[in-house]
């Protein structure tokens, strides 16, 4: 997120993203955006500005049922998250039937989110209020982008992942010494790019928005049938095998891998349901998937393997707890991705990715102060703005 190229793309994915979900939405209209003027230079200039503008915030018919969902989007909504990020992966031996489970050090951090109708961003602070002990686990670095799109019809989740430095969990299952004394592997590096959508059946009386975005709240029990598809392309890289020394008696040959990749894609379908109690929701939902996977790796001592595509598959986990008064609120959420190769030659890889999170936010009216600044701008009221044409 250091990176200021990486923030401007993910500023501008968003941006095209919900400039597109609203346009969908938007009510016949007379005046367009090629009303606006843009005949002298500064007009000209002007335009793609005051267009994009002129797209977000005019008024929209309701795509969704008032009494089901209430929207805060013309709100100014500000959350404190303390976070944390998921990444691990097995590497497992089929022919000796073990398995190695390589986790990081996971730290929680203290993060800031702000959301609007234009977008929701979430940056890291620099806070970090726990971090396990780095002498039995190691020092786990990384960059962690997971950008989750909402629309009311399509949501989509895009993920890219660099993790470096692991320690082996289940150490004590081969070593049989201290359940505290991990094997640590500083140059174990991982990367994952992960992509998928959902096309949410039931978006007049479900929100997704409401558990995982906050614009917002859910006002009666509701959910909706989920289909989609996905793809994922997981890498690992390492200074030596990854099966190390004190593993080797345990592992066939075969798995002695230094570097390898999978890559998988299917069609996944499933359900998501928020209960509501009051100002309390519970928010649940599960959604396997299925396709085909193919394993790539290499050898220490320099043997080549490649799989044919076989079966393999993804379960989605999410899950959120809250309290929500409509101006504020508090709760926990998570999400989960699990994948599972079922093919049985040789090794393979099995990985998960996610998040987790709890949080309080507050969403403020800010409707005034955001015409205030548009109008400075020059984003509204300027001469020839077809909003005040009568």
């Amino acid at each position: 997120m250091k990176n200021p190229i990486t923030i401007k793309l993910i500023t501008a994915l968003l941006f095209l993203f919900f400039t597109q979900q609203s346009a969908g939405q938007s009510a016949p209209t007379k005046k367009g955006v090629f009303d606006i003027p843009h005949k002298t230079p500064h007009e000209l200039w002007m335009w793609p500005h005051r267009a994009t503008v002129f797209t977000i915030i005019k008024e929209r018919k309701k795509a969704y049922d008032t009494t089901y969902i209430k929207s805060y989007s013309k709100r100014f909504i500000i959350t404190m998250p303390i976070t944390t990020r998921l990444m691990h992966f097995d590497l497992v031996d089929w022919k000796a039937g073990k398995r190695l489970q390589y986790t990081p050090n996971y730290r929680y951090d203290i993060c800031i989110g702000i959301s609007s109708r234009w977008a929701t961003f979430i940056a890291n602070t620099g806070l970090t209020i726990y971090n396990r002990n780095n002498k039995s686990r190691g020092v786990t670095r990384y960059n962690d982008i997971q950008l989750n799109l909402y629309g009311k019809r399509v949501t989509s989740d895009i993920s890219y992942q660099y993790y470096r430095g692991f320690y082996i969990a289940n150490t004590h299952d081969y070593t049989h010494e201290d359940n505290h004394k991990f094997e640590v592997r500083p140059d174990v590096k991982t990367t994952l790019f992960s992509t998928s959508t959902y096309y949410v059946f039931n978006y007049k009386k479900f929100s997704y928005r409401s558990t995982f975005a906050f614009t917002e709240s859910q006002l009666k029990s509701a959910g909706s049938p989920l289909l989609g598809a996905y793809y994922t392309l997981f890498g690992v890289r390492s200074d030596s095998s990854l099966v190390s020394s004190i593993f080797i008696g345990s592992f066939d040959s075969l798995s002695r891998v230094w570097k390898g990749s999978s890559q998988t894609f299917g069609i996944n379908a499933g359900y998501i349901y928020t209960y509501v109690k009051k100002k309390f929701y519970a928010t649940t939902s599960v959604v396997p998937g299925f396709g085909l996977e193919q394993t790539t790796y290499e050898r220490t001592d320099a043997s080549r393997f490649r799989s044919s595509y076989g079966p393999s598959a993804k379960v989605n986990l999410r899950l959120g707890f809250g309290y929500d008064t409509g101006n504020f609120y508090y709760g926990t959420m998570g999400m989960y991705d699990f994948f599972f190769n079922f093919s049985k030659v040789n090794c393979t890889f099995n990985y998960s990715t996610g998040k987790a999170m709890v949080f309080v936010g507050y969403r403020f009216k800010a409707l005034k102060t955001e015409r205030r600044v548009l109008r400075k701008l020059g984003m509204i009221d300027y001469p020839g703005d077809p909003r005040n044409a009568k």
